[in-house]
């Protein structure tokens, strides 16, 4: 009890002390201005803002920096099944989005990322402000912005995005190939049409569900690992690894390898498609269909 009553004590006092601060420098804009001398002071980033841009003429996506990118075409953005995943925007804000939009949630602090359209690529460059130290943070927003691409195209050459800190989730979208990288964030595909695709994380989840065909390549480092493709397993070669976790490998909902030694692995040839996942530590799961 007399450890408790110290340590709360403790807690008052430092709130105590950082109340007087506050109040001495004129509540939130005094932290504002403190920041701007300090750089190890991170603030609030704002209120809530959306930014929208109308792009065209583009057959190919290449995003990078810090956010969370939501790549989805015009139809998918509107379902349901959409809707239920993802709650970015209120009903009336989506009415405002979508047919060939980019929309950027961030706090009104956050800079605006570079948008351009150089030779059919639609180039975006998301910029955060770099801060560390205390956090002085109080709001439901962070510096990483969320970039939501409304793509009215539903075949694309191809799809590069490469983010530090971020989740890269796409949406009913095909191409003809697409890398995927991010250092921080999960990785998400759900009703996506592949020809090739190459996928790296650091630290984060991966979770692909579509029709995968040609080069499937992931390497991942601590994570659980899921591909769900329409593929049959006797179109597939695979080469599946994992240091530390367990590997799950099934067709039309019945197992039919599975593997948990330490490090565990999976391959078998014959396929015209191939699936490599190399994974440090997690789970690898492999689910294939035939019908």
């Amino acid at each position: 009890m007399k450890k408790a009553a110290v340590i709360c004590t403790l807690v008052l006092v430092v709130g105590l002390i950082f109340a007087g601060i506050g109040f001495a420098l004129g509540g939130v804009k005094g932290f504002d201005k403190l920041s701007e001398k300090h750089s190890w002071i991170r603030t609030s980033p704002g209120d809530r803002v959306i930014r929208d841009w109308t792009v065209d003429d583009y057959d190919s996506i290449e995003v990078t920096g810090n956010a969370d990118i939501y790549l989805v075409t015009d139809d998918y953005y509107t379902s349901q099944i959409w809707q239920d995943d993802h709650k970015l925007l209120s009903p009336t804000e989506m009415d405002n989005i979508g047919k060939n939009k980019i929309a950027v949630i961030a706090g009104e602090k956050v800079p605006e990322p570079e948008v351009a359209v150089e030779g059919g690529v639609l180039k975006i460059k998301a910029k955060t402000k770099k801060q560390s130290g205390i956090s002085l943070n109080f709001s439901d927003l962070n510096w990483v912005p969320k970039i939501l691409i409304c793509c009215r195209k539903t075949a694309l050459n191809s799809v590069s995005i490469s983010v530090d800190t971020g989740d890269v989730v796409l949406s009913g979208i095909s191409y003809k190939k697409a890398s995927l990288e991010t250092d921080t964030g999960d990785i998400v595909m759900k009703k996506v049409t592949g020809a090739g695709q190459q996928i790296r994380i650091d630290t984060g989840d991966v979770a692909l569900e579509g029709m995968f065909t040609g080069t499937t390549d992931i390497k991942g480092d601590t994570g659980d690992i899921l591909v769900k493709t329409a593929a049959a397993l006797n179109d597939l070669n695979m080469d599946l690894k994992t240091d530390t976790g367990d590997i799950v490998v099934s067709e039309n909902g019945s197992v039919v390898a599975e593997a948990d030694s330490v490090p565990a692995s999976f391959s078998r040839d014959g396929g015209k498609h191939s699936l490599t996942v190399h994974n440090d530590t997690g789970d690898i799961t492999v689910s294939c269909s035939d019908q």
